[in-house]
C-alpha cells in the first residue's frame, strides 16, 4: 500500500547526512578565510618591516662611507699642519740654542770679571775656591771628567695599520716607550750611586731641573728631549759604574729591556764635558765673609 507521507527512512537519512556533511563547513570555512586575510597581512607587515630595515641599514652605510671618505680627506690637511707645528718647533729649538750659547759666553765672561776680582787677595782665592765647588755641585759651571752613560731607547716599532687611511704604519707598543718616569727614575739612581753632575741629551741638571712629559714629548727644563735618550754622568767610575750597575734601577730595566725590548745600555766613559745648566734662579745668598766694623751713618 503507498503512503502520502515521505518515507521515515529516507528523510531522517538525508537530515543526517546534511548535518554531518554541511553543517561544520561554513563555520570552518569563515575560519579559514579569516586567518587567510590575517596571513596576508602579517606578510604585508612582515615585508615593511623588512624593507625599513634594509632602508636603514643603506642609510647608515651611507653616512659611514661619507664620514670615511671626510676623514680620509682631512688627513693630509692634519699632516701638513703638524708638518708645519713641527717646523715651528724645529725653529724656536734652533733660535733657542743660539741664545742659549750667547748666554754661555756672558757668564764665562762675567765669571773671568770676578775671579780676576778676587784673586788679587788671599780671602779672595779662598772665596773663589768655594764659589767654584759651589758652582759646580749645582751646575752653574760646566764640568769635565770620567764617569758613565746610559742610553734608554723606545722598542723598535712594530707593523699595523692606520684605522683613518687603512694604511700600513709603524707603531711602537705602549710598553715599549720610555717616558718621563722611567728618566727621573735612572737620574735618581744615578745620584744615590755617586754621580757629580747629569746632564740627559745634553740638558745638565740642576737642583731645581725637572722631566716631565707634555703631550707625547719628554721635556727636560721644559726643552723636548727625544730617543734615544743619552743620560751622561760625571764622576769616580770605579765607584759609580759598580754601584749603578748593581741597583735594583739597573736590574729592573736590564728586564724591561728583555721583556719589551726598550734599549738599556752601559757604558763606562773616560772623558766627558757637560755644559752648565740653564734652567737656574737665584733665590738665597749669604756673604761668608767677616763683617767688619765700620762708621754709623
Amino acid at each position: 500500500m503507498s503512503s502520502h507521507r515521505p518515507r521515515i527512512a529516507s528523510t531522517t537519512s538525508g537530515m543526517l547526512s546534511s548535518l554531518l556533511e554541511d553543517a561544520l563547513d561554513p563555520a570552518y570555512a569563515e575560519a579559514a578565510a579569516r586567518r587567510g586575510d590575517a596571513g596576508e597581512r602579517d606578510d604585508r607587515k612582515r615585508s615593511q618591516t623588512l624593507s625599513l630595515m634594509i632602508g636603514g641599514l643603506l642609510v647608515a652605510g651611507l653616512l659611514l662611507g661619507i664620514a670615511y671618505t671626510d676623514t680620509r680627506a682631512e688627513a693630509p690637511g692634519s699632516e701638513r699642519a703638524r708638518l708645519a707645528l713641527l717646523a715651528d718647533v724645529q725653529r724656536d729649538s734652533a733660535r733657542t740654542a743660539e741664545l742659549q750659547e750667547r748666554l754661555e759666553q756672558l757668564r764665562a765672561e762675567v765669571a773671568d770679571a770676578v775671579d780676576a776680582g778676587l784673586v788679587v787677595t788671599e780671602e779672595g782665592r779662598a772665596q773663589s775656591e768655594l764659589v767654584q765647588r759651589l758652582e759646580a755641585a749645582t751646575g752653574v759651571l760646566a764640568v769635565e771628567g770620567p764617569g758613565l752613560v746610559v742610553t734608554m731607547s723606545d722598542a723598535p716599532p712594530e707593523e699595523s695599520v692606520d684605522p683613518v687611511s687603512g694604511e700600513p704604519v709603524e707603531v711602537v707598543p705602549e710598553a715599549g716607550l720610555v717616558l718621563d718616569i722611567d728618566l727621573q727614575v735612572v737620574v735618581n739612581a744615578l745620584w744615590a750611586a755617586g754621580a757629580e753632575a747629569i746632564a740627559v741629551d745634553g740638558r745638565r741638571l740642576a737642583p731645581t731641573s725637572s722631566i716631565r712629559t707634555a703631550g707625547e714629548a719628554i721635556l727636560v727644563d721644559f726643552q723636548p728631549v727625544s730617543s734615544p735618550y743619552v743620560v751622561e754622568a760625571v764622576g769616580n767610575p770605579d765607584l759609580l759604574v759598580p754601584r749603578f750597575a748593581g741597583s735594583e734601577t739597573a736590574g729592573r730595566y736590564d728586564a724591561y729591556r728583555q721583556l719589551y725590548g726598550i734599549g738599556f745600555d752601559l757604558a763606562r766613559a773616560e772623558q766627558m764635558s757637560l755644559a752648565a745648566a740653564t734652567d737656574y734662579d737665584l733665590r738665597y745668598a749669604e756673604n761668608t765673609a767677616t763683617p767688619t766694623a765700620g762708621p754709623t751713618k
